[in-house]
């Protein structure tokens, strides 16, 4: 199993780091793998070393199909304006969203990532807060499939596609083994396979308290699921839904009264998601038979970065909690 950090790749390493060089020597310090990236924007595979490239996270429309099934009268009630739907997605078609993902899968098979993450989910700005969404999962995967599809089939890509499991409603959230099936069947590729968020999946479950509660909870689910051997990439934080509860009224005018505009709704939105969906590390407790249970090859340390010294003390904290003598020698350097 290797383990990796996740970063944003702009083409600089996050916003924690300088260089590449500071990066690769922090991986070191750290007795990690490598980074699971997250490219943003249209990059050049010369700008990213390929040795630091340990798994890809494709890029995220979260709001996805007003774009790609070109919903002018949608777009137009969700942002206001074409300029500032360019500004969100980048572009103002379906076409756009499409060349991006070729563009992402060509990136991730040029830097030999050996796995690129996507996310099976649509929200809108309107339906967040109350999570009553108006259309079906079934539409969700309809539309995932379709981009998916049609981007893989003029892409180069031929790692594994992981699908990760999210917690809002009407997306993939991993409810059931069929949920996993019906969007597997839908997808024109024979390398797919699932990278499970620990967090996305405590985030379901809004009576959970500490964290013995959330491991026991998570092995109760895994088991139901019975996709152990789908799963190849895990993705390791701990949320604690029921001491983190937003209080948010769940009526969206509500909610956004007083915001002028898609940017101060969007950014309230992203306060609310926050929120629900931290990415605190685990901390003092028993993760070994989780990890052993899921034996992925791949364990990224998908944890909050609020400076380089929290972000690093998370992983020795949450790593710890599996494997302590590897961490004893991880601090030792990073201190």
């Amino acid at each position: 199993m290797k383990q990796l950090a996740n970063i944003t790749v702009t083409p600089k390493p996050g916003h924690l780091f300088d260089s590449w060089d500071t990066a690769g020597q922090w991986l070191s310090n750290m007795d990690l793998s490598g980074f699971e990236i997250y490219p943003h924007g249209e990059l050049n595979a010369a700008d990213i070393p390929a040795k630091l490239v340990g798994g890809f996270h494709l890029q995220s429309f979260p709001i996805l199909t007003p774009l790609l099934y070109n919903d002018s009268s949608r777009l137009m009630n969700i942002f206001g304006d074409w300029q500032t739907v360019e500004q969100f997605y980048g572009g103002t078609d379906a076409d756009h969203i499409v060349k991006v993902m070729i563009s992402q899968l060509n990136l991730a098979a040029t830097l030999n990532a050996p796995y690129a993450v996507f996310h099976p989910m649509d929200c809108d700005m309107e339906h967040l807060f109350s999570q009553k969404f108006p259309w079906t999962l079934d539409d969700t995967f309809t539309a995932c499939a379709e981009l998916l599809n049609l981007a893989l089939r003029q892409s180069n890509f031929k790692g594994w596609l992981l699908f990760e499991n999210m917690w809002w409603k009407q997306s993939f959230r991993l409810d059931s083994r069929q949920e996993y099936d019906k969007l597997r069947n839908r997808i024109n590729y024979a390398k797919c396979g699932i990278c499970f968020d620990t967090g996305h999946m405590m985030a379901t479950n809004s009576q959970l308290y500490n964290e013995p509660e959330a491991i026991t909870f998570l092995l109760q689910r895994l088991q139901q699921l019975d996709l152990y051997s789908e799963i190849k990439t895990l993705h390791l934080n701990s949320n604690l839904p029921a001491m983190n509860q937003p209080k948010n009224n769940t009526d969206a005018a509500a909610n956004y009264n007083g915001c002028k505009g898609f940017w101060q709704q969007f950014e309230l939105a992203l306060n609310h998601i926050t929120k629900l969906d931290p990415h605190n590390g685990f901390d003092r407790c028993d993760l070994a038979h989780l990890v052993e249970t899921i034996d992925p090859d791949y364990l990224v340390h998908e944890v909050s970065q609020n400076n380089i010294e929290q972000w690093g003390q998370m992983i020795i904290n949450q790593r710890d909690c599996f494997s302590p003598t590897v961490d004893q020698v991880a601090w030792k350097r990073y201190a």
